[in-house]
């Protein structure tokens, strides 16, 4: 008698004092890491440097460049993003760059000079930057920029006269830039000409699972389904909807695929999946050296251009 009464006292602790604090533990980690996750907020560099403090340094030089504006542009659904449009003359693209998660227009800039005879629209996507937005959703809502994006810089650089010469459009999508660039082809399969994707990834889920457990140190469940049902209600979107894997098989356009060997974020074998779903023979696909995610272009710089260039050379002449 006295084991069970001793039993019953531990079992009611367990249930009235026990679960209900790691429940309520679980939902403040879970909340922290959903603030951290679509709530627009200032980031840290790894210098110390916050990165509107980066940004705004960039900016101040880029405004001095010829040819080069500040522009706005407006999504279906009312937001307005910033952006940098270089029209350069006698240009023979249009180059469309989408920057990465929790990253800004600046911080893709460096761009600019890899191509001096492209026409250039650089923008931030909503909740980032200078641009207007309340959540972000890595991909969810964030096609629709790129979608504004593109036509904008189609409308921008129009040649009307009797021959209607029209520049192709390319579209360079960094990480989430990358998987939203496949979602806005899913609703305009002619958006762009070529598609060129560095670090993209192929399935939202995947991708918060892992970076969770990295930035955290703490284990994925019960964690991380609880704080995709947080972002679903809050930010009104459905994470496991966003499978560019499942879209990428559908797009006929050229598919340029760039990945780095030893991405600690977004897997090499995210691209090499999306790469052996598509049918397009002009397709092709670079693992390259080891690098932190969505830097493969800062680490060798010549050869990321001229891998470009190749591709595009058999591509658009």
């Amino acid at each position: 008698m006295k084991f069970n009464w001793i039993f019953s006292k531990i079992i009611k602790f367990f249930l009235f004092f026990v679960l209900p604090i790691l429940f309520l533990f679980v939902l403040v980690i879970s909340y922290l890491a959903l603030q951290r996750l679509v709530f627009p907020c200032d980031r840290i560099l790894k210098n110390g440097e916050k990165i509107s403090e980066f940004a705004k340094k960039v900016r101040k030089d880029l405004l001095k460049c010829k040819g080069l504006r500040s522009v706005v542009i407006n999504t279906k659904d009312r937001l307005k993003l910033s952006g940098f449009f270089l029209k350069r003359k006698n240009a023979v693209a249009n180059l469309l760059i989408c920057h990465g998660y929790q990253s800004c227009k600046e911080s893709v800039c460096d761009i600019f000079d890899m191509f001096d005879n492209f026409n250039i629209l650089v923008f931030d996507f909503r909740a980032h930057g200078q641009s207007e937005g309340k959540f972000k959703t890595l991909g969810c809502h964030e096609y629709k920029d790129v979608l504004a994006a593109a036509n904008f810089l189609r409308s921008e650089t129009k040649s009307v006269d009797r021959f209607f010469k029209k520049l192709p459009l390319i579209i360079l999508g960094i990480s989430m830039g990358g998987s939203s660039s496949i979602k806005a082809l899913e609703y305009e399969p002619n958006l762009c000409d070529v598609l060129i994707l560095d670090s993209a990834f192929s399935n939202l889920v995947d991708v918060i699972y892992n970076a969770f457990t990295i930035t955290s140190g703490l284990p994925r469940y019960p964690f991380v389904p609880i704080l995709t049902r947080m972002v679903n209600f809050i930010a009104g979107c459905d994470i496991n909807s966003m499978r560019p894997i499942d879209i990428v098989k559908n797009i006929k356009k050229p598919i340029f695929f760039m990945h780095s060997c030893l991405d600690d974020i977004v897997k090499p074998n995210d691209s090499l999946m999306m790469y052996a779903q598509t049918t397009n023979e002009n397709n092709k696909i670079w693992i390259a050296h080891p690098c932190v995610h969505g830097k493969l272009r800062k680490n060798n710089r010549k050869i990321y251009k001229k891998k470009i260039e190749k591709f595009l050379k058999k591509i658009l002449c």
